[in-house]
């Protein structure tokens, strides 16, 4: 009997406006490469030299600080953060429970219904904040504090290609070769080449050309001519 009532409690708590999310959003993709050309940069051991890579730039909603969604007396709590934008219609925006750098969630406080996302109204007159479930309902409250705006983060679903500063044994330097696909290493196109810096200040690698100013085994000093795609 117990078990029945908070049933249908939890169901009438959840009872709301229905919003199905809206999965429309597509965030901007860019290439983005480091460092800037011709301009002398210091990387140290172990550190990049080279870099490029998508980025993506999303839109956000961000939340300054812990807020908390009640509804009778369950709690949904959102973890200060910038969340990612999922979709929209005519009247609301939806954003994702996991923050960009999945460090910020929205968790439950004593209910066991999972969120789906977070919906917010395009009437900003309530700064109104929902909680949505898989069900298609929601429960909301008002006056909360956010913001919105747009973010750029590293994009883990791309390729990405890097170029290590590895250290210096006499005149010659190593320089480590990395790619990586969906975050992820391919051993097959890593590599690992020494430049003999008393032939020439000069060094290239997959399109990459770079002048060595300084090399010690703490830190490199270079400028960058072209990075990976010439550019």
């Amino acid at each position: 009997m117990k078990k029945i009532l908070l049933a249908g409690l939890i169901g009438f708590a959840l009872v709301g406006c229905v919003s199905d999310i809206k999965y429309n959003y597509v965030p901007e993709i860019t290439q983005k490469s480091y460092p800037d050309l011709n301009v002398v940069t210091t990387t140290y051991v172990g550190d990049d030299m080279v870099r490029q890579g998508n980025v993506k730039t999303m839109d956000v909603i961000s939340f300054p600080v812990t807020t908390q969604v009640n509804k009778f007396w369950y709690s949904y709590i959102i973890d200060a953060g910038d969340y990612p934008k999922l979709g929209e219609d005519k009247k609301y925006l939806f954003f994702a429970i996991r923050s960009v750098n999945g460090n910020s969630i929205v968790k439950s406080f004593n209910v066991a219904v999972a969120p789906v996302g977070i919906r917010v109204s395009k009437d900003s007159s309530k700064n109104q904040v929902c909680i949505s479930f898989p069900t298609g309902t929601d429960f909301c409250e008002n006056n909360k504090q956010f913001t919105y705006k747009k973010v750029n983060v590293t994009s883990q679903d791309g390729f990405q290609q890097t170029l290590i500063y590895n250290g210096k044994v006499g005149n010659k330097i190593n320089i480590g070769y990395r790619e990586f696909n969906n975050d992820i290493a391919r051993p097959a196109f890593s590599n690992n080449v020494e430049y003999d810096l008393s032939e020439s200040k000069i060094i290239r690698y997959k399109g990459a050309e770079l002048e060595i100013i300084k090399a010690t085994n703490q830190f490199i000093q270079y400028r960058v001519f072209r990075n990976f795609n010439n550019k």
